[in-house]
């Protein structure tokens, strides 16, 4: 038994029914279809596409120009679409187009060309696709996102200005207390909240992302704390150039090195600017800083781990949250050295997440 090809199968049952065949798929589509001549005039609308554009009579719109039913920003865009088509390539895109009884709608367009029998480009097809749903909802979110960032703009403002005013009562009263144990405290309590002041603005470089660039982040960070300290220091960055992480773990990182910088230029040598270096790496999501000065050195007895110190508990605290651990001893600069590893947060975790 002869295989049937389906397709001359079909072709054979709608011989002298094609045209009425193909009005009839016209008309069931859901979607505004148009045919223009290539002048751009319309010749056709299927029904669903009166409907949807609310217009009573095709005959109040026939032979118009295509465009003249579109706002006039749109004319471009519709021009350089029939030109495409004209040229035998298809376009889409998406734009604002009220019905005839001026309902608001968005349309997903699709402008092709229709050959004839020889491969001649005869006629356009303009697919209008009502996507006014989908754009309203994107649209809501925009503008929801743009309330945000403009609410977040106002917090951050607001932090910075509870910070500088924290920071000035607790100066004055450390200099009210100068000559005892109190003013010093109250002093180190305030560079302490200038140091978390500073990592904030770090951290609020570029509100609209939601990871940090690691290696812009921690060069920054480290040229601010040393002006604001008077501690010159040298970074040796050998991170990767693209690597990201969260606001969270910045935040902690950035903590450690302010910590770690504060107690480096609190021990300095008396009557010395100290000097600093700092080297960054990154492997098999670890990174690795370590700071280094040419201050008096460590005791022989330094434990970290007994320290009664707020600094180096905060950072043994963000050590152990973030999988890490901490070494000392004696830099090559004739000083103190410490050394944090830290875990990073796996890249497709923040991608899950996000």
């Amino acid at each position: 038994m002869a295989v049937v090809d389906p397709n001359l199968h079909a072709l054979n049952l709608l011989v002298g029914a094609e045209a009425g065949f193909a009005i009839s798929v016209l008309d069931a589509s859901p979607d505004c279809i148009k045919l223009l001549d290539l002048d751009g005039a319309l010749q056709f609308m299927n029904g669903n596409g009166l409907c949807a554009m609310e217009i009573d009579d095709f005959a109040s719109v026939s032979r118009q120009p295509w465009p003249t039913l579109w706002p006039a920003e749109a004319e471009v865009q519709l021009r350089h679409a029939m030109d495409e088509a004209r040229a035998g390539r298809i376009t889409r895109f998406e734009a604002f187009c009220p019905t005839a009884k001026g309902a608001r709608r968005w349309w997903h367009v699709t402008v092709s060309p229709v050959r004839d029998g020889t491969g001649r480009v005869a006629w356009i097809m303009a697919v209008s696709r009502d996507v006014t749903d989908t754009v309203q909802v994107r649209l809501q979110l925009e503008e929801q996102i743009a309330r945000q960032q403009v609410l977040m703009g106002e917090i951050d403002h607001r932090v910075k200005n509870s910070f500088a005013a924290v920071i000035g009562l607790l100066r004055m009263q450390a200099r009210l207390h100068a000559d005892g144990p109190v003013g010093s405290q109250l002093s180190g309590a305030a560079n302490r909240i200038a140091t978390l002041a500073r990592v904030h603005d770090q951290l609020h470089l570029d509100p609209g992302s939601r990871d940090i660039s690691l290696p812009d982040y921690v060069t920054a960070l480290s040229s601010d704390l040393a002006q604001a300290l008077n501690a010159p220091i040298t970074v040796t960055d050998r991170l990767p150039p693209a690597l990201r992480v969260p606001a969270g773990q910045a935040a902690a990182i950035g903590q450690i090195l302010a910590e770690l910088i504060g107690n480096a230029v609190k021990h300095a040598r008396p009557g010395t600017t100290p000097g600093l270096a700092l080297d960054l790496s990154h492997d098999a999501g670890m990174l690795t800083l370590e700071l280094s000065d040419d201050g008096p050195g460590l005791p022989a007895d330094f434990d970290p781990e007994r320290l009664r110190g707020l600094g180096m508990q905060i950072c043994m605290v963000y050590v152990q949250q973030m999988g890490g651990g901490l070494t000392h001893g004696r830099s090559d600069l004739g000083g103190a050295r410490f050394g944090i590893t830290l875990r990073l947060e796996p890249e497709r975790d923040r991608t899950d997440a996000a």
